[in-house]
């Protein structure tokens, strides 16, 4: 209804006639029932709103976890654990959606009020039209609010929140989603032509479509990430392209990544999801393969040590966890010793502090023991020819050397 509409019927009003229609008695009733109603709403709200925190802890309390009722949780309303536990919700997302749920019902109690009144049917369907925008309004709110709520108790049975989660930064849209349906449903029922206006809106998009086509494929590509998840942050990624580094930050248009020198690469997100990615930063449980050559002028009873040696470094790491060590095959100069060990719960940084620290104690251990590591050499052989034997039958004359001079036969041993 246009607002001349509304100035008509408020100037003709005719209080004589409404009262008529609805003497006092009536009236009393009326407000009687929407105050008992509206008092058994405020009583009733924060026992259901307790019950319902309850609910929630019981069902998707996390192992370790806490509940905070109320919000009165450590960290005040909607913390979670200081030492990386998780509540049963978010309690301050919660507030939100039963203060709008309260403010629907609130509603209700008004509309039920107005339908009870006796009014002639203009003045019915202006309080119908307003109630039903107002309605509209408030639970459309409700929606906007009930939808990042259960997105973030889904979250949080399995780990983790809206708040730190890459999603959050697609609730802006999706809140927008949810007005624009809503307020096109309202235009709609009040009479205007959403359809002109979805046309043109449609004829909109695809100029700005086809203007933006490599930003759009990256935010499109943004979203792909966040639903398939190939990595996420802290995680250590290497591209197809030979850059690696840890993820830092996902946008709608870029990634970027911290190299291990320190160096930022951003990469647009379609190139992300073009390529192959090689997580680094998921794999929980690194092993590492290490080959060690022991030279074979050691003694046999110090060689059968070495597998007990290398358990013993390898054990003394709490991070490390031993598989086992042993003898390859032989080299050409040394005892080929192989050594396989698993580096725990440790990120890209923390596995090749961890594998350095064990090869400085495997070769601390090797010296202190007087185990020879093996390393190229080249052996000379120095053979006397007897003086006064003549060169074989068909060979050639040798070159002049003085007296007493010794022929040298070289073999050459390279290691």
């Amino acid at each position: 209804m246009d607002p001349d509409t509304w100035k008509i019927l408020l100037e003709y009003f005719d209080y004589r006639q409404f009262l008529a229609s609805n003497p006092p008695l009536r009236l009393a009733c009326i407000f009687g029932g929407m105050c008992l109603m509206a008092a058994a709403i405020h009583a009733l709200s924060p026992w259901c709103q307790r019950r319902l925190e309850a609910f929630a802890a019981r069902k998707y309390h996390l192992e370790g976890g806490g509940s905070a009722p109320s919000g009165k949780g450590a960290g005040g309303k909607g913390a979670d654990g200081g030492d990386g536990t998780l509540n049963a919700m978010d309690f301050a997302m919660f507030e939100r959606v039963m203060v709008n749920l309260r403010r629907l019902l609130y509603l209700a109690i008004l509309a039920w009020g107005a339908h009870m009144l006796r009014l002639a049917p203009a003045y019915a369907t202006a309080i119908a039209s307003l109630f039903s925008i107002i309605c509209t309004i408030t639970g459309i709110a409700f929606v906007a609010s009930l939808v990042p709520f259960n997105l973030d108790l889904y979250m949080r049975r399995h780990g983790e929140t809206l708040k730190t989660s890459q999603t959050r930064s697609l609730m802006p849209i999706i809140t927008g989603i949810i007005w624009a349906v809503g307020l096109t449903f309202l235009l709609d029922n009040m009479g205007f032509h959403v359809s002109t206006i979805i046309a043109g809106l449609g004829i909109v998009g695809v100029a700005v479509g086809l203007a933006g086509q490599a930003i759009l494929a990256d935010f499109f590509s943004y979203i792909v990430i966040l639903l398939d998840k190939p990595f996420r942050i802290g995680d250590h990624v290497q591209l197809a392209g030979g850059k690696a580094g840890d993820v830092e930050y996902m946008g709608p248009k870029t990634t970027h990544l911290r190299s291990l020198e320190g160096d930022l690469i951003i990469c647009a997100n379609s190139e992300m999801t073009r390529g192959v990615i090689v997580n680094l930063g998921s794999v929980r449980e690194r092993p590492v393969v290490l080959e060690i050559g022991v030279a074979y002028e050691t003694p046999m009873d110090v060689v059968r040590r070495v597998p007990d040696i290398l358990r013993e470094v390898v054990d003394s790491f709490p991070r490390c966890s031993f598989d086992r060590a042993c003898m390859l095959g032989f080299g050409t100069a040394n005892y080929r010793f192989q050594l396989l060990y698993v580096v725990r719960q440790s990120g890209i940084r923390e596995f090749q502090l961890t594998r350095s620290a064990v090869n400085l104690a495997i070769q601390e251990r090797l010296n202190a023991g007087h185990i020879p590591s093996a390393y190229p050499t080249t052996h000379v052989l120095l053979t006397e020819t007897p003086q006064g034997a003549g060169p074989a039958a068909g060979a050639a004359p040798a070159p002049a050397a003085d007296p007493g001079a010794s022929a040298l036969s070289l073999a050459e041993d390279e290691e």
